[in-house]
């Protein structure tokens, strides 16, 4: 099992992953901390972003109920830190100065002001594409800050706890150091007075949000994951409100990830293909519209994860991971695929022949139907006068038609389980699909002798007529 961080503008995903290898997940928001644990129960969470104002923030409940599943939560930074402190009683661990002053109620020195407003680490973020880039400062940050200036003594405490207030007076979307010196125009500071903090900033500012992020992460580095002693004991009330919260939360769409909204502009390129994809897609989710998708046991699953890797010629660990990264797959996000295989077997298992009626409506709808049939008829015909029969000759050795079917026409070997695989395309068993491959063999020679002449003819190598 691996640590789950929600992470964002509060530190750049390389520089995370650099300090500790986790699953990195865009900030957090309501539903996200629930659904991990159901999914994939990770070894810890840490939360240091999450969003407060443009959707739901994490429910405090879904983390209480986390811990209640004995997973470790740890905070810090950002959303983080403000739950932490809210949370700290229960059980969640809180990291660093941020989370420090929520707990506390003060940040050092502004003893005479409450800290308590979430505000304090709300900032104005780019797009998941950009790596969530900062568009604002966080008003914590630039207490640090001039905090440290005037520790410095770059200016004095009054100045200090001007600019603090002043900046405090405005809207978080508004703030940034690279508004200071309006603020300082504002308060009607001296130019040499402006010129000192300004200069000093290029290389004293405080990003108290990285340092606490950074924080967190060398802690989980060092095995904080796996310490217990600030456990606390609570009873977990199942309410009706988290009845109605899990209800929503188990039957939300999953969030696409910038690479995957991307792979379906690409497939949008394609208007046919995407049609034909949406309508499958869309059938799909009308199957278990009405009742929740049912979490496979790990037999099932084995199965079907058989099957998906014979469909793709997956026969190998490596091939099947390489595979899995090529389709932006996780652990959590093969699981609920293998659900969704498990759940379309079940259903195809009960539909039994009508499937086939069903397909058949398809390729019409699609206009396929057409093309299959008049190929489906050529082949018999010509079987036909070749043998006297629709039937070809059963003499093809049954292992030189699997060579020639998945080599020559598949391109890949064949898999382990060649009768699973004719099971999978909906045949009886393996003696049907020979059947099959031996008419298809046939017919394919005899269009090759059929269309080898013409070829000549083409070339200037055979006789003709005119």
């Amino acid at each position: 099992m691996t640590v789950t961080v929600f992470l964002g503008p509060s530190l750049p995903r390389e520089e995370a992953a650099g300090l500790l290898r986790a699953d990195y997940r865009p900030p957090v928001r309501q539903g996200d901390v629930y659904r991990l644990v159901q999914e994939s129960r990770p070894a810890a969470i840490a939360i240091i972003d999450g969003y407060f104002q443009e959707v739901p923030s994490v429910w405090h409940k879904e983390i209480l109920w986390a811990l209640d599943q004995g997973i470790p939560v740890f905070g810090a930074a950002s959303m983080g830190a403000l739950r932490a402190a809210e949370l700290e009683p229960f059980g969640m661990v809180g990291i660093g100065r941020i989370y420090e002053g929520f707990r506390d109620g003060v940040f050092t020195p502004f003893e005479d002001e409450a800290f308590e407003d979430d505000d304090e680490v709300a900032v104005v973020h780019g797009p998941p594409e950009l790596g969530y880039p900062a568009l604002s400062d966080a008003m914590v940050d630039l207490r640090a800050s001039f905090a440290a200036a005037a520790q410095q003594g770059v200016i004095d405490a009054g100045l200090r706890d001007r600019l603090v207030a002043a900046y405090k007076q405005r809207f978080f979307r508004e703030r940034s150091f690279a508004s200071l010196s309006a603020v300082m125009a504002e308060l009607g500071l001296e130019r040499a007075e402006s010129s000192a903090l300004l200069d000093w900033l290029e290389t004293g500012r405080v990003d108290q949000k990285r340092e606490d992020a950074r924080a967190l992460l060398q802690h989980l580095t060092e095995g904080g994951a796996d310490r217990r002693e600030t456990e606390r004991g609570f009873v977990f009330e199942r309410t009706t409100l988290w009845a109605q919260f899990v209800e929503q939360s188990e039957g939300a769409a999953p969030l696409l990830s910038a690479a995957e909204r991307k792979v379906i502009d690409e497939l949008r390129l394609d208007p046919q293909l995407y049609d034909s994809l949406r309508m499958t897609a869309l059938l799909r989710l009308r199957l278990y519209a009405e009742d929740p998708l049912p979490v496979a046991d790990a037999a099932a699953r084995r199965k079907a994860l058989d099957r998906l890797r014979r469909r793709h010629g997956l026969l190998s660990r490596e091939a099947l991971d390489r595979w899995a990264a090529a389709c932006d797959l996780d652990r959590a996000g093969l699981n609920r695929l293998l659900d969704f295989e498990v759940a379309l077997d079940q259903s195809r298992d009960a539909a039994g022949r009508d499937l086939d009626a069903a397909l058949l409506d398809v390729l019409r709808s699609e206009d396929r139907y057409r093309a299959l049939a008049e190929r489906a008829r050529d082949k018999e015909e010509r079987l036909k006068q070749t043998f006297e029969t629709e039937d070809a000759p059963s003499a093809l050795s049954s292992q030189s038609l699997l060579d020639w079917y998945f080599e020559d026409c598949l391109g890949r070997g064949a898999p382990d389980d060649v009768a699973g695989f004719a099971r999978d395309l909906g045949f009886d068993g393996l003696k049907d699909l020979l059947a099959v491959l031996a008419r298809e063999k046939v017919y394919r020679a005899l269009l090759a002798d059929t269309q080898a002449p013409l070829a000549a003819a083409k070339d200037g190598r055979g006789r003709g007529t005119v």
